[in-house]
C-alpha cells in the first residue's frame, strides 16, 4: 500500500484521547461518511476521498514497550492513499495477514508509537498530536499518538 503526503495547514483538530476502560484510541469527531477503512494493528484509519480522515480502536496498554523513543519532526499536512480501494472495506496497511506491529511509549512525552520508531522517512501530522511516517517507497514506516492523557502505566 503506497502512501503520499501533501503540506497543508488544514490537517484533522479532533482530540485524541485513550479511553482506559475500553483500552482503545478515540477522537471526538464522528464521520457520516468514510470509503474504507486501514488497519494498523487493530485501530482503524478512516478514509474519504482517499484521504485519512479520522482514526480509532483497541490498542492494549500491557503490550506497550516503554522507551525512549522521540517523535519525528513532522509537518502538518494531509495523508492519502494511492491506490483505489473497494468502498466499505477494511484493509490491513501490512499485506502479511495478521501482522502486529510492535508498540512503544514514552511516558515522559506522552507519545505512543506504532511500528518502528527508528526507521526513517516524512513525517506528517494529519490530525492533531497523530503522526504518520512513511518512507522513500511511500510505505507505512509508524503511527504516532499522543492522547490527551496516558495511562498508568
Amino acid at each position: 500500500m503506497k502512501f503520499f503526503i501533501e503540506e497543508s495547514s488544514e490537517i484533522g483538530l479532533q482530540h485524541l484521547v485513550y479511553l482506559f476502560d475500553e483500552y482503545s484510541f478515540f477522537t471526538d469527531k464522528i464521520n457520516d461518511k468514510i470509503d474504507f477503512e486501514l488497519a494498523v494493528n487493530k485501530i482503524t484509519l478512516s478514509v474519504l476521498n482517499n484521504r485519512v480522515i479520522d482514526l480509532g480502536g483497541f490498542c492494549g496498554f500491557a503490550e506497550w514497550n516503554k522507551s525512549g523513543c522521540q517523535v519525528p519532526m513532522y509537518k502538518k499536512g494531509i495523508l492519502r492513499v494511492e491506490r483505489n480501494l473497494k468502498y466499505g472495506f477494511v484493509y490491513g496497511i501490512n499485506d502479511k495477514e495478521e501482522y502486529d506491529y510492535p508498540t512503544y511509549v514514552n511516558t515522559q512525552t506522552g507519545w505512543v508509537c506504532i511500528g518502528d520508531p527508528e526507521k526513517k522517512g516524512n513525517a506528517v501530522e494529519f490530525i492533531t498530536n497523530c503522526v504518520a511516517v512513511i518512507d522513500d517507497d511511500m510505505e507505512f514506516v509508524s503511527l504516532w499518538l499522543k492522547p490527551e492523557q496516558l495511562p498508568d502505566l
